[in-house]
């Protein structure tokens, strides 16, 4: 099964999880024009190694032999090659699976960040939305940052994807494990 993963750095490090369930799937993550500067020539993330794809040609022919795509919601101005009209396109054998970027800040007694992932969620019809995470697991999905979850939000969403594409879940010892180490953002 080939599963491919692109958006910014959350579905980078959501990468290395996912190529964690099974020894049978492919997982790699495409990196965005945007990010090539940044991100283009790391192999690895935070200490882990990430299968990146940075050519934009093998970006493409990666999308259209696809399983799945895991992917989050990217503008025109951020892409030409991988927002949403162009993933469209390039998926046309795969299943295409829409996740949130996570900004949340959880000590705001406005929510406004909140509030902005709730109104995408509802415009770009998530798939996987990470509000309803939120408001399932409450304080147990703590930040770094406001872009940055920790990783029991990570753990939580690789559940809801197995549960999306029929794929076993990590064993409690594995689930553990990583709950422990706290990749990528503690």
């Amino acid at each position: 099964m080939k599963i491919t993963v692109i958006g910014n750095c959350q579905t980078k490090a959501l990468s290395w999880y996912v190529d964690q369930l099974d020894q049978s799937v492919d997982v790699k993550w495409i990196c965005i024009e945007k990010f090539l500067p940044m991100w283009g020539s790391q192999t690895e993330f935070q200490g882990k190694p990430i299968n990146v794809i940075t050519d934009i040609q093998e970006g493409i022919k990666r999308l259209q032999s696809s399983d799945y795509v895991i992917f989050q919601h990217i503008q025109i101005d951020t892409s030409d090659n991988y927002n949403i009209d162009q993933l469209k396109k390039h998926v046309t054998r795969g299943k295409l699976i829409s996740i949130n970027s996570m900004f949340y800040d959880p000590t705001d007694p406005d929510q406004k960040l909140l509030k902005g992932m709730i109104e995408r969620a509802e415009i770009f019809n998530i798939d996987i939305p990470a509000h309803k995470m939120i408001e399932k697991h409450g304080s147990k999905i703590t930040m770094r940052t406001k872009n940055h979850p920790n990783v029991f939000y990570f753990l939580e969403l690789v559940r809801e994807i197995c549960n999306k594409i029929d794929l076993d879940y990590y064993s409690d010892k594995q689930y553990n494990q990583y709950l422990q180490k706290g990749y990528p953002f503690g």
